[in-house]
């Protein structure tokens, strides 16, 4: 097949887990002779890059999706917007002409236009979705209100007011979607059903599949399971945003620091800066611990170097607040680090709770450091969490099951779209 793939950013110049899924994913399918072209944004970088190993880095970067719409009701920035859309828009077009894809296969996170995938849909190309994000949600539930598309109805509709923007819809409208549009795929495959659950109505033709994702994890595989001494060294790793929920395992910790026979833990956070005031939150939380000094915040590691951090500590915490399927707890796992997970997070129903992780209520602090202190006063306990977490890891989450997955959902789609063509 030739597969158009879009992703909001991709590596190198990207960040999280996602972008690096993705990148996977396109490597294996290039494996198995499939054709793949890339088209993802400028993020990190100054300028366009139309020619990067079947790599197009053209469309504007939209973190938390803030640059999706008009910035105020005015003329000038609707041209503005209408300019950086007809740009894009534009660039795609060339990337479909000389591509000729079979299919375009969209991964729905975040920081992505939407009108991106409104128009590819006008190429009559079978339209495929990953949603690992929320993406389609913000979209489908709540796009028709967004300035764009409500700019035609604000103001004096009367006079040269009136005139003028009937004259400019008609004419832009020629060239790029002037009017809102709900985005609907031929399918739709989803790593958690919560990215999907709120839809007010169904984004697919066809019953959406749930693909988990996956991780390159033989390269953790080698790291030990047994500690030579006391388990003391938490990690967090991930975005430093209120989603990811540090805080709550900074209170955790802060708690088994007041304890009787208090334990020697430390904690370190890693992670991707996603704004100030949320750091200073986290800072601020850690400067009113019992022992400030026990807390650090790193920032983040090279993908090649994540084995060695992993093995520099012996327990990792994903306590997000919502988090589809966090690669992280994967890795950990893979690395032979008992995990304590939040039920916020899609992994969770993945695994055997007591088993294959220890798993606790997202916010809960309390049952957070319950199982913190089971993990650091039981090393039995915590191997056998560790071997069982390690094994359930590399058997289920490797790259080579979820491309076959998506490769059969790729050709199931192909043959549901033509047959759906051919009743039309």
């Amino acid at each position: 097949m030739r597969i158009l793939i879009v992703m909001n950013m991709y590596p190198p110049f990207s960040d999280g887990g996602y972008p690096l899924l993705c990148k996977e994913a396109v490597e294996e399918l290039k494996r198995r002779n499939h054709e793949v072209l890339v088209l993802t944004s400028t993020f990190q970088l100054k300028e366009r890059n139309s020619d990067d190993n079947g790599v197009w880095r053209i469309f504007n970067y939209c973190p938390d999706n803030l640059n999706n719409e008009l910035k105020s009701t005015s003329l000038i920035n609707f041209y503005r917007w209408y300019r950086r859309e007809w740009r894009e828009q534009s660039l795609i077009k060339a990337a479909v002409d000389q591509f000729k894809p079979d299919c375009c296969f969209i991964w729905a996170t975040k920081g992505m236009s939407y009108s991106i995938a409104t128009c590819l849909a006008k190429y009559g190309l079978p339209m495929f979705a990953y949603v690992c994000g929320y993406w389609l949600m913000d979209h489908n539930n709540l796009g028709a209100n967004r300035r764009q598309y409500q700019f035609w109805k604000w103001g004096n509709q009367t006079g040269l007011s009136k005139i003028l923007k009937t004259f400019l819809q008609g004419t832009l409208s020629n060239y790029l979607p002037l009017q809102y549009q709900k985005i609907v795929f031929d399918g739709l495959a989803f790593n958690n059903f919560a990215t999907i659950s709120d839809l007010h109505e169904p984004a697919w033709k066809t019953e959406p599949k749930q693909i988990y994702d996956s991780a390159p994890l033989e390269r953790f595989k080698s790291l030990p399971v047994e500690r030579s001494s006391s388990r003391r060294k938490i990690l967090f790793i991930g975005r430093l945003h209120p989603s990811k929920d540090p805080i709550t395992l900074i209170k955790a910790c802060k708690l088994l620091q007041l304890r009787p026979n208090a334990f020697d833990i430390s904690l370190s956070i890693v992670g991707w800066l996603h704004d100030h005031d949320y750091l200073s939150k986290i800072e601020n939380e850690i400067a009113t611990a019992l022992d400030p000094s026990k807390f650090q915040v790193l920032q983040s590691v090279a993908f090649n170097d994540i084995p060695a951090l992993f093995a520099l500590y012996d327990v990792i915490v994903v306590p997000s607040e919502v988090d589809p399927l966090p690669r992280v707890a994967a890795e950990g796992m893979a690395a032979g680090l008992p995990l304590v997970v939040s039920n916020g997070t899609g992994i969770s129903q993945c695994l055997k709770d007591g088993v294959e992780a220890l798993i606790f209520p997202a916010h809960d602090v309390e049952t957070l450091a319950r199982h913190l202190t089971f993990l650091l006063t039981d090393e039995n306990g915590a191997q056998l969490i560790a071997r069982a977490g390690r094994k359930k890891a590399l058997d289920f989450f490797s790259t080579t099951r979820m491309v076959d997955e998506i490769e059969q959902f790729l050709k199931e789609g192909m043959q549901d779209a033509h047959l759906l063509s051919k009743t039309h």
